[in-house]
């Protein structure tokens, strides 16, 4: 059964226009009414939120003045693309304030609009501590190097001029100890951004928890690291065109998961070299095989000869020497 003709509304139309990923043209789907149209099904299809894509546009410009600036930047970037368990606090929902005025002394009021506000996005991380606690240092590190050493209260990239070889900042404006950062939510496709904030200003909060404790009776514990962002977001149809740019660069034609190589080719050196295993018990078998040539010819009867050879041939214990 062919869809609804003008099942999605055109991007040039209404509240529409600028948007780059399809959305139903709500004048046709209704299911909710005298009855169900079932002509219209498709045009009931609900939204599902899909997993944001962070992209980190820039990296702090002070983490050139610290040793190796690659694996800082590098870090920060593997961070918030791939290492991410969960990223919350993107808002962008519209709140509207009114002044109240009676209407009469039956309890109703004129309700009239004083103001409206975007809600502002907080953007919050949770990472999986890995093995020697490296999300919880790059954050410490960044904290102390580029924000403030909670001791002396500056910032300890001016100490390491000894190590880096490097003059200090002549500054310390916002953008030396900041991130930008772009969120994108894809449709479906993964070719169309549904929505997405450009958040800039960036900054850690915390390093997140970094405790002790000892208690014998009860398991060893994982570590999650949640840290809170600064940020200052701009959400809008010119941040999702900009994303719409990344998000096409960022092709899956071919990108199969199903049909990757497999990530290993070959079994392991160490393990080929023992003959424990199932091909050389394989082996084994195959070597130690009867011969192919039969004891008689197809048809052929034992004659009394064959017997005596058998007979002959085996060993027997003597009636003598077996005892009750």
């Amino acid at each position: 059964m062919p869809r609804v003709a003008d099942a999605i509304l055109s991007n040039t139309t209404a509240f529409a226009i600028g948007h780059n990923n399809p959305m139903l043209d709500l004048q046709n789907g209704g299911q909710m009414g005298f009855t169900p149209n079932y002509v219209q099904w498709v045009s009931n299809q609900q939204y599902v939120r899909r997993n944001l894509i962070c992209l980190l546009i820039e990296a702090p410009l002070g983490f050139n003045y610290l040793p190796n600036p690659s694996t800082w930047v590098g870090t920060l970037r593997a961070l918030v693309e791939l290492h991410a368990l969960r990223i919350t606090g993107l808002n962008a929902h519209l709140t509207v304030e009114v002044a109240e005025t009676p209407v009469g002394g039956g309890g109703n009021m004129q309700q009239d609009v004083t103001d409206v506000k975007r809600e502002r996005s907080v953007p919050a991380f949770s990472w999986n501590e890995k093995y020697g606690m490296p999300v919880t240092m790059f954050h410490q590190g960044w904290i102390t190097n580029l924000l403030m050493d909670p001791d002396t209260k500056f910032a300890n990239v001016a100490t390491l001029t000894p190590i880096t070889g490097l003059a200090a900042p002549t500054d310390m404006l916002a953008d030396m100890y900041t991130a930008t950062m772009i969120f994108i939510e894809p449709d479906p496709t993964h070719t169309r951004v549904v929505k997405s904030w450009l958040v800039t200003n960036m900054f850690p909060l915390s390093t997140g928890d970094i405790v002790g404790s000892r208690d014998l009776a009860s398991a060893n514990e994982p570590l999650t690291v949640d840290i809170t962002y600064a940020g200052i977001a701009q959400y809008g149809l010119g941040v999702d065109q900009f994303a719409q740019q990344l998000l096409t660069s960022i092709s899956i034609a071919g990108a199969n998961p199903y049909t990757e190589s497999a990530f290993i080719s070959a079994i392991n050196a160490d393990v080929a070299a023992t003959t424990t295993g199932y091909q050389a018990e394989i082996n084994q078998i195959s070597a130690a095989q009867a011969g192919t040539t039969a004891a008689l010819a197809t048809g052929e009867s034992a004659t009394s000869s064959d017997v005596a050879t058998a007979t002959t041939s085996t060993t027997a214990v003597p009636t003598s020497s077996v005892s009750a």
